[in-house]
């Protein structure tokens, strides 16, 4: 027991639970991208797929509870590390050399982890705790169409569309250096590997980042076209 609590204090355990709980999210992030990506399929489909999903209730609450105990181990335990990190450094030329060396994602990580965290509330608010079917959901023609109409009336809003998308490329830098992160830390770092690991990680971040942002972007063009 001793040893299993120090591991979890020990610089090293946190950065291994912190890789591992990043890679948990991910899977996460592109399962709900690839339900996002239904809304393509027009209302019908979209709002199939979230109702299967809330049919799944009161089970489905158990993933849920499990995903909110994975992102608060993620996050507290990654700030504990970066506050460790910064004690850590104590001349100042080397605070300097370190940033220089480091990636944009990695200076970025305090700036889009934080961004992240506000998006998670109010995005939850915008589309989970929200009434599918009241007024938000009515469309141009009248008629309610659901979570589809909640989302598609969103982002006819250009600020809503626009804070969404630079929500997706903090995820994106965020999903560039986690994905790093945890090849590194469990030592899959070396001349062979680094190369192809960093071109996977970009790579990912950029699919990802765009294909949550092609949504948006859809429904402002099909709006301002009609």
């Amino acid at each position: 027991m001793s040893n299993l609590l120090s591991y979890f204090k020990s610089s090293i355990g946190k950065k291994q639970i912190v890789a591992v709980t990043g890679l948990m999210l991910i899977l996460f992030i592109v399962g709900h991208l690839a339900g996002n990506l239904i809304f393509y399929l027009g209302p019908e489909a979209f709002n199939k797929y979230a109702k299967k999903l809330s049919d799944l209730r009161p089970g489905f609450y158990v993933v849920e509870f499990g995903l909110l105990v994975v992102f608060v181990v993620h996050m507290t335990l990654t700030a504990s590390i970066v506050l460790e990190n910064i004690k850590s450094r104590t001349v100042n030329y080397n605070v300097k050399k370190s940033s220089n060396q480091r990636s944009l994602s990695t200076r970025l990580m305090p700036f889009t982890g934080t961004i992240l965290i506000a998006f998670v509330v109010w995005h939850l608010l915008d589309f989970t705790f929200t009434d599918k079917h009241g007024d938000a959901s009515v469309l141009q023609d009248g008629m309610s169409y659901g979570l589809y109409g909640v989302v598609y009336n969103a982002f006819t809003d250009p600020i809503h569309s626009g804070l969404y998308i630079i929500a997706m490329f903090s995820l994106g830098f965020h999903l560039n250096h986690g994905i790093q992160s945890f090849a590194q830390t469990f030592g899959f770092s070396s001349p062979t590997y680094t190369p192809l690991i960093k071109n996977i990680s970009q790579w990912t971040a950029i699919v990802i980042t765009l294909s949550f942002s092609s949504i948006p972007v859809y429904v402002l063009i099909q709006f301002l076209s009609s």
